[in-house]
C-alpha cells in the first residue's frame, strides 16, 4: 500500500475493492441455520452465547449467537443465528461470552412496512440476525461464567457508572460523560440524541475517530514529557519514538472497554500505523492507515462495512484528507508568516488559519456525506458548520477527561474523583452549547434522496475537483449538479390528485391524505409502553413525503391506538385545525393531544358538520351523531370521527372504530362507496351484514397489527368482505397501503410484495347521498 501513495484515486479504488470484498464476505457472515418449526418464532428454547449487553432503566438487551435451539427443551438442535433479546426482571448479571440457556417469545425480523421508516432489518440480517424478542429473567439459566476480562471490565463500569452519577450536575451530563467513558449510550434521553443530532454534533455520541485520535495524541504528548521529565533515556532513543509505541496499548485498552465498536476500531488502526511510524522516523500516510484499517475490518467484521456509522466514519477521513485541502488552498488568503516578527498579528495569523482550517474540515465532512446523511435521515445540519468550531476543542477536552478518569477509576476511585467531576461539568457545558446550537433557526434543513445514479455522480464529482488537475477539476459541476437534480426531481414527477397512505403502525390506525399541497392526518396508531407510532412512523413517513405542516388533523376517537402516535407527532408537526368527536376533550388523551396541538384550532365535530375542502377532496362528516342520538351510544368505539372522503366519482369511508351500535346509525346516512376503511380493525363486533350491504365497497383496507392478540381481522368478517367481491388489503400483510385517485379512477398498492397483484380499476360514478 506505500506504493498507492504516488497514484491519485488509487487509495479509492482499494477502499471500493474492500468495500466489495466485505460484502461479499458478509453474505457468508450472514449465513444461518434456522429449523422449519422456528421461522414463524413463537415460544422456543434457546442456547447460545452473548456477545453484547446494554442495560436500560427496566429491561436488558442481549446480542445472542444461538447455537442450539428447538420448541421443546427435550428437542432442541443445532442451529445458527443471532437473536436481540430484551431480559425482564431481576436476574444474575449478564455479561458478554456467558453461555446461557433461556425460553424466549420470539418474533422474526420484519422489513420496514411504511416508507421513510428506518430500514434496520436489512443490516441486522447481513448479521445474522433473525429474530428479535424477550426472555422472562426468571426462564433464563447461565451456563457458564464469563471470562475475569469482562468481569473486571463490568466491575469497572458498575463502579464508574455510579460515580460519575454522584458527581454530575444533571442525569444528561453523567449520561454524555459516560457514554464517552464506558461506551453506554443506551443511557442517553432522545431529546438529547436529536439535539446532538441537529447541531451536528451526532459524532460526539459514537466513540470514534474523534475521540480516539485526540486520545492517542493527548497520550503521546503525556507519556513523552513524562519521558523528558524523568531524565530516561534509552541508549540514545528521542524520547517521542519511544512514547509514540507505548501509547498503542492505551488506545485499543479505551477501544475495548467502550464496546469495540467498529469506528473506533478503525480509528484505532490508524492511530497504530501513525505511532508506530512515529517511532520508525517515518511519517505515516493518511490514505495508507485508512486504507490498513478498511482491510483489518474486512478480515475481523465483513458486515461491517454496510454499517451506517462505520460508512460515515470512512467517508469523513477521507473528505478530511482529500477535500480539507481542496478546501483551503481555495480560499484566496494566504497562510500566516512564520517569519512574522509583529507578535500580534503572527498570532492573528495563526487564529485565523485554524478557523479556515476547521471550518474547512467541516464543510467538507458536510458535504461528503450529504447523499448518505439524506438516505438515513433526510436531513443535515448546518449548524454543524458553526458549531464543530466552537465545540471540537471541548469534545477533546472531554475526551480526555473521559479516558483519563477510567484509567485514574481503576488504579484509584479516590484519585479519579476530580478529573470525573470535572468531566462531568465539561459533558453539562457541551449539552448546553449543543441545545443553543439546535434551537437556531435552520439549524437542520431537509435534503431530497438520492438515488444510486445521482450519488455516484455526486462523489465522482467530489472525487474529480479534489485529486483532478486543470480541466478535470471542470468534473467537480457533476456534484451540485447531482443535487439539484435531487432537489428538482420531485418537483416534477407527477402527483396524483388525491392520495391517502394508511400506515402500518401496529395495532392500530393511522392515515395521511394529501390533494394538490394541502395534508390531512387522521389518526396516529400507539400502544401503551410501546414503541411511539408516531416517531417510528408517522413523521418519518411524513418527512419523507416533505410535509412539514397539517391543514387538518383528525383524532377519531381517544383510545390509546388512535391518539398516542397522534400527540408525539402533532407535537413536532404543526397543524391549522384539530377536529375531536364531539363531547370528547375532557378526557386524559384528548387533553394530551390539544396541548400538543399548540395553537390549532380545536373544534369538537359531529354529523352535519360544515364539510373540508382539502384540496380537490372533499371531507364530510358522518358521524358522532347528534346529541339526541349519540346518548344513545355506551361506548366510545361507537362515537368514532366517521369521514367520508369524495374526490370525483372516488369514494373513501374512514370509520374510525365503530361498532354495530354505531354503524346501525349510519345506515341512513351511507351509499356504495369505492374504498372502506374496515370498521374495529375488523372485529366481529363490527362490519355488520346491513353496513355492507349499504356500502358495497370494491376495496377494502383492515388496519391491523402482525400477529395481533385479537385475532384481527376476525375470518368471519373477512369472508364477509370477500363474498361481496371486495379485493383486500391488510397493514400487517401488505405494509403500508397507498390509494391513489384521479377522480374518475382509483389504484390501491401496498409497500410490502404480495404475490397477487393489484391493478387500476375504473370507479363507476357514485351517486351522492345528501345527508338528512
Amino acid at each position: 500500500m506505500l506504493s498507492l501513495a504516488r497514484l491519485p484515486g488509487a487509495h479509492l479504488v482499494l477502499l471500493v475493492a474492500l468495500g466489495v470484498a466485505g460484502a461479499g464476505l458478509g453474505a457468508l457472515e450472514a449465513r444461518v441455520e434456522v429449523p422449519p418449526e422456528l421461522i414463524s418464532g413463537g415460544s422456543v428454547i434457546l442456547e447460545g452465547e452473548i456477545e453484547r449487553v446494554d442495560p436500560f432503566e427496566d429491561s436488558t438487551r442481549i446480542h445472542l449467537a444461538v447455537a442450539r435451539a428447538g420448541v421443546k427443551a427435550d428437542a432442541t438442535a443445532p442451529v445458527r443465528f443471532r437473536a436481540s433479546l430484551y431480559v425482564h426482571g431481576a436476574g444474575p448479571t449478564l455479561l458478554p461470552g456467558q453461555r446461557i440457556w433461556a425460553e424466549a417469545k420470539l418474533q422474526p425480523l420484519a422489513p420496514p412496512a411504511n416508507p421513510g421508516e428506518k430500514n434496520f432489518t436489512a443490516a441486522r440480517r447481513r448479521q445474522a440476525f433473525v429474530f428479535s424478542g424477550s426472555v422472562v429473567a426468571g426462564r433464563l439459566l447461565v451456563l457458564s461464567p464469563p471470562s475475569t476480562g469482562w468481569q473486571a471490565i463490568a466491575r469497572t463500569q458498575e463502579g464508574l457508572s455510579a460515580a460519575v452519577r454522584r458527581l454530575a450536575p444533571s442525569e444528561d451530563a453523567a449520561a454524555l460523560f459516560l457514554t464517552l467513558a464506558a461506551g453506554q449510550r443506551a443511557a442517553l434521553d432522545d431529546s438529547l440524541e436529536d439535539a446532538f443530532s441537529r447541531s451536528g454534533l451526532a459524532h460526539v455520541l459514537s466513540v470514534s475517530g474523534l475521540h480516539v485520535a485526540a486520545l492517542a495524541l493527548m497520550t503521546l504528548a503525556l507519556l513523552r514529557r513524562l519521558l523528558v521529565r524523568v531524565g530516561i533515556r534509552f541508549r540514545g532513543i528521542e524520547a517521542r519514538r519511544v512514547a509514540a509505541p507505548a501509547s498503542v496499548p492505551f488506545v485499543w485498552a479505551y477501544v475495548v472497554f467502550t464496546g469495540n465498536q467498529p469506528p473506533a476500531v478503525r480509528s484505532a488502526v490508524m492511530a497504530t500505523v501513525v505511532l508506530l511510524g512515529l517511532a520508525l522516523w517515518r511519517r505515516a500516510d493518511g490514505l495508507n492507515s485508512l486504507s490498513a484499517a478498511a482491510l483489518l475490518l474486512v478480515i475481523w467484521a465483513p458486515s461491517s462495512v454496510v454499517d451506517l456509522s462505520l460508512q460515515l466514519s470512512f467517508l469523513a477521513v477521507l473528505s478530511l484528507l482529500l477535500l480539507t485541502p481542496a478546501l483551503r488552498a481555495a480560499v484566496p488568503l494566504a497562510p500566516p508568516d512564520p517569519k512574522e516578527e509583529r507578535r500580534l498579528m503572527r498570532l492573528w495569523g495563526q487564529a485565523r488559519e485554524t478557523i479556515l482550517e476547521t471550518f474547512g474540515a467541516s464543510a467538507a465532512v458536510t458535504g461528503a456525506s450529504v447523499p448518505l446523511v439524506a438516505s438515513a435521515f433526510g436531513r443535515a445540519s448546518l449548524a454543524g458548520l458553526i458549531s464543530n468550531i466552537v465545540c471540537l476543542p471541548l469534545c477533546g477536552l472531554l475526551t480526555g477527561f473521559a479516558a483519563g478518569g477510567v484509567a485514574l477509576f481503576i488504579v484509584s476511585p479516590m484519585l479519579a474523583t476530580p478529573v470525573l467531576w470535572a468531566g462531568a461539568w465539561v459533558s453539562q457545558l457541551l449539552i448546553i452549547l449543543t441545545r443553543f446550537f439546535a434551537a437556531m433557526p435552520l439549524a437542520t434543513v431537509k435534503l431530497p434522496t438520492f438515488g444510486p445514479w445521482l450519488t455516484a455522480m455526486y462523489a465522482l464529482g467530489l472525487a474529480m475537483w479534489a485529486l483532478g488537475r486543470g480541466r478535470w477539476r471542470l468534473g467537480g459541476l457533476l456534484t451540485p449538479a447531482a443535487f439539484v437534480m435531487a432537489v428538482l426531481l420531485p418537483v416534477f414527477t407527477p402527483q396524483p390528485p388525491l392520495r391517502i397512505t394508511f400506515l402500518s403502525v401496529g395495532q392500530g390506525d393511522s392515515m395521511v391524505l394529501s390533494s394538490r399541497g394541502h395534508h390531512a392526518l387522521v389518526d396516529g396508531g400507539g400502544a401503551p409502553g410501546g414503541a411511539d407510532t408516531g416517531q417510528r412512523y408517522v413523521i418519518p413517513f411524513l418527512q419523507h413525503e416533505h410535509i412539514d405542516r397539517l391543514d387538518l388533523a383528525v383524532l377519531s376517537h381517544p383510545h390509546p391506538d388512535h391518539a398516542l402516535g397522534m400527540i408525539s407527532t402533532l407535537a413536532e408537526v404543526p397543524t391549522d385545525r384539530l377536529w375531536l368527536p364531539a363531547s370528547s376533550t375532557d378526557g386524559a388523551l384528548s387533553r394530551k393531544l390539544i396541548a400538543a396541538a399548540g395553537g390549532a384550532k380545536v373544534e369538537e365535530v359531529q354529523a352535519e358538520w360544515p364539510s373540508f375542502q382539502l384540496g380537490e377532496a372533499t371531507l364530510e362528516v358522518l358521524a358522532p351523531p347528534l346529541p339526541e342520538d349519540r346518548e344513545l351510544l355506551e361506548g366510545v368505539n361507537d362515537r368514532s370521527v366517521v369521514l367520508l372522503v369524495r374526490h370525483g366519482d372516488v369514494t373513501v369511508l374512514l370509520t374510525g372504530d365503530v361498532e354495530e351500535a354505531g354503524e346501525e346509525l349510519l345506515l341512513d346516512r351511507l351509499g356504495p362507496v369505492t374504498v372502506l376503511k374496515a370498521p374495529h380493525h375488523g372485529s366481529r363486533t363490527s362490519s355488520t351484514e346491513p353496513m355492507l350491504a349499504r356500502t358495497q365497497p370494491k376495496y377494502v383496507v383492515f388496519c391491523v397489527g402482525l400477529r395481533n392478540r385479537f385475532g384481527f381481522p376476525h375470518p368471519e368478517v373477512f369472508e364477509r368482505y370477500q363474498s361481496l367481491g371486495s379485493e383486500c388489503f391488510r397493514t400487517d400483510l401488505d405494509g403500508a397501503v397507498t390509494l391513489e385517485s384521479d377522480g374518475r379512477q382509483v389504484r390501491l398498492h401496498g409497500y410490502l410484495t404480495r404475490e397477487k397483484p393489484r391493478s387500476t380499476s375504473p370507479v363507476a360514478p357514485v351517486a351522492h347521498h345528501p345527508q338528512p
